[in-house]
């Protein structure tokens, strides 16, 4: 993984991280949100999948393992900003929160130790995500239980649940973060191309266009929580 642009100021770190993390909280919200009123299933899964993915984007971007946990924590924040403006108790989807915070802790702690591997090609990316979300889940479900304990954790409170869980949401979501994240890393490369150049040539145009998009991303995202998503 190369090093980070030293010509890149620290706003623009700053700026993508909040971008980012914004998006993520409305992909938890809205596309959470949507499987589960479409009463699809795999929605924990898919989620964190797509979670995994922005993340990707933000590191191949940056290239610098710190700023997957400063994505996850906005995108905590992004969401829990629903909870003091609709009146919501103040753990109100503590254990959404807790998943994402615990994502972001285990790929930040897997590409720091895999550094080489994450440069390598698609499968040893797939691997550092799969090893990641496989143990955010099972942290997971071993924690969530005690911070809030809500109906979907305590359905597999019996014999045997333990596995139940870990085979049908821990490794489902394991297998899409590997999917996902190579991908969402090749899109960073991608948008990495367009951006940085933009952003050194024109900063006065890409700073009120990106916090335009962070408000709207944040403001769509208290919207869909106030709806019941």
């Amino acid at each position: 993984m190369a090093v980070h642009n030293e010509s890149l100021s620290w706003k623009f770190y700053l700026l993508n991280i909040i971008l980012l993390g914004a998006l993520l909280g409305l992909v938890e919200a809205g596309l959470g949100g949507f499987i589960r009123k479409a009463g699809l299933p795999l929605r924990g899964p898919l989620v964190t999948g797509m979670g995994f993915a922005l993340m990707a984007l933000g590191l191949a971007v940056f290239k610098q393992a710190r700023v997957i946990p400063g994505i996850a924590v906005i995108g905590v924040l992004s969401k829990w900003l629903a909870v003091p403006l609709l009146g919501l108790p103040l753990f109100c989807q503590a254990n959404a929160h807790l998943a994402i915070l615990l994502n972001g802790a285990f790929l930040f702690a897997a590409v720091g130790m895999f550094k080489r591997r994450v440069a390598g090609g698609w499968r040893p990316k797939s691997a550092v995500a799969f090893g990641a979300a496989f143990g955010a889940g099972a942290s997971f479900f071993a924690l969530g239980r005690f911070v809030a304990p809500c109906r979907h954790l305590l359905s597999f409170h019996y014999a045997g649940g333990a596995a139940a869980y870990m085979l049908t949401r821990v490794v489902p979501a394991a297998l899409l973060a590997a999917l996902l994240f190579p991908l969402g890393y090749a899109l960073g490369r991608k948008l990495e191309a367009m951006i940085v150049p933009l952003w050194l040539q024109k900063k006065w145009f890409v700073f009120p266009v990106f916090s335009a998009f962070t408000l709207a991303c944040v403001g769509l995202t208290v919207w869909l929580i106030s709806t019941g998503f």
